[in-house]
């Protein structure tokens, strides 16, 4: 029994894991990747299935496949299958180790939150597995602990796991880790920059589930890496850098000044210098890159008019214009995911927000987001993607605005809220509904009752419209 049979990790899917994402990012720097509706998905770590069962669900001429070590979490993830009926999507208990070498080829490939907790022996055969499986316009996606940043991580682990050795159970060590960091950071009276520190790693960890805790501050294996040492892995493997599964993590998104200027010098000079650069500006702690065969090539920079291709989501509100300098009948918009905001005073580009807007949770392309400077535009589409203000897909996404007479919530929803867990979006975000009776009711909406029926059994007409609205908004209205 490993301790992923002892303590789960969360069953939940990870938005920045989605290959839709990646599938984006290459295609700006020259690739043509394949579309996620017809691919083959391969996860390593895969948990109980909270980023593939949401995918195959999702797309059922796409094929899927996952791995874990932990029998516990395969065998949680396998009632899952079965519940949904699922046939696309396979999960095996396996030691990585012992993948099999007629897999065939994938055109994704995930290894979330395994890469820095394993030991070097496994790390190797991740790169070997991607190098070995990946189609010719294929994509891996590895996540690392990284420096410089984990430097500091390493000092709070150190502290957590000294501590937490005098305690025998488990629980009692997850509980005294998180007090001593709270004791480190608000019981000594000082107000110095470690002190301040302290206080966000103490809200670091009380943020986190139990688990994290356990899996990830006291976990035995933890290696970081600088992003030019984990380059010089994948190389080894005939395996390159394509950039990062945010796009926005690649750029000096927030980064002004002397330092952006010296990134400037250096971006054609040598992406992982840059890139390397860009992490000891930002004392990044955590990277989610993605790598393609050594073969392919690459552009230097992101292709702007790629943005043509693209479909865009993004779940907007209008918003009070406090910019001073924004020149007159200049609007807002704020992205209600994230809060961030966007103002302009362009007619056009508030009509095309305005439109996307309308369209939430389904996409729009790019023709019918506006019709004036082309080129203009998807400058302006590409500085939204780096901020995170919109989202950019290879294929649409068609997804109900208002329900039918027989109302449906997506049914991998109904059955994480039947299960007590993490409820999923059709975009592969996160749902918030801390109400229970909400919750419970979500298991009513499996398109078989009607509107008076529902409005019955949710305590009214109006609680039925509050619900279906937060359902379309949140993207969990299957009809």
């Amino acid at each position: 029994m490993n301790d992923y049979d002892i303590v789960e990790y969360p069953h939940r899917p990870i938005a920045h894991a989605h290959p839709d994402r990646f599938a984006v990012v290459a295609a700006l720097y020259g690739m043509q990747p394949a579309p996620l509706s017809t691919s083959r998905v391969l996860e390593l770590g895969c948990g109980s299935g909270g980023n593939l069962i949401p995918l195959a669900d999702l797309n059922p001429e796409a094929s899927f496949f996952g791995v874990d070590l932990s029998d516990a979490a395969i065998a949680q993830g396998q009632k899952r299958i079965d519940a949904l009926g699922l046939c696309n999507l396979r999960l095996a208990q396996m030691d990585v180790m012992d993948f099999p070498a007629d897999a065939g080829e994938f055109d994704y490939i995930i290894a979330h939150g395994l890469f820095s907790w394993v030991p070097q022996p496994v790390r190797e055969k991740v790169l070997d597995i991607c190098r070995r499986h990946l189609a010719p316009q294929g994509l891996a996606y590895v996540s690392y602990n990284t420096y410089p940043g984990c430097h500091l991580r390493a000092m709070w682990r150190d502290m957590m796991q000294f501590h937490a050795a005098q305690f025998d159970d488990r629980q009692t060590r997850i509980d005294q880790a998180r007090s001593l960091i709270h004791l480190v950071a608000h019981g000594t009276g000082q107000d110095d920059a470690a002190h301040r520190l302290a206080q966000e790693e103490d809200a670091r960890c009380a943020a986190i589930p139990d688990s994290g805790i356990f899996h990830d501050d006291l976990a035995e294996l933890w290696q970081p890496f600088y992003v030019r040492e984990f380059a010089g892995l994948a190389a080894a493997h005939g395996l390159q850098f394509v950039g990062e599964a945010v796009f926005g993590d690649m750029l000096p998104v927030s980064i002004d000044g002397p330092a952006r200027e010296a990134l400037a010098a250096l971006e054609q000079a040598s992406p992982i210098a840059y890139q390397q650069y860009l992490d000891f500006f930002r004392i990044r702690r955590f990277r989610r890159t993605l790598l393609c065969r050594d073969g392919q090539v690459l552009r230097r920079r992101p292709d702007v008019d790629a943005m043509r291709r693209f479909h865009y989501s993004a779940q907007l509100e209008r918003a009070a214009v406090d910019d001073p300098d924004a020149p007159p009948g200049s609007c807002a918009f704020r992205n209600r995911l994230n809060d961030m905001t966007v103002t302009t005073g362009d007619p056009a580009h508030a009509a095309a927000l305005d439109r996307l807007m309308a369209a939430w949770p389904s996409t729009l392309d790019f023709a019918a987001l506006g019709d004036g400077d082309a080129s203009r535009f998807c400058a302006v589409l590409l500085d939204c993607l780096a901020s995170s203000f919109l989202n950019a897909h290879l294929e649409a996404r068609c997804l109900p605005r208002e329900s039918r007479e027989r109302p449906e919530i997506w049914r991998v929803t109904r059955l994480e809220a039947a299960l007590g867990n993490t409820l999923p979006s059709m975009h592969l975000g996160i749902v918030q509904i801390e109400d229970e009776a909400v919750r419970r009711q979500l298991a009513r909406f499996d398109g078989s009752h009607t509107r008076a029926e529902l409005a019955r059994q949710c305590g009214g007409a109006e609680n039925l419209a509050s619900i279906l609205a937060r359902a379309a908004k949140s993207a969990i209205l299957a009809g």
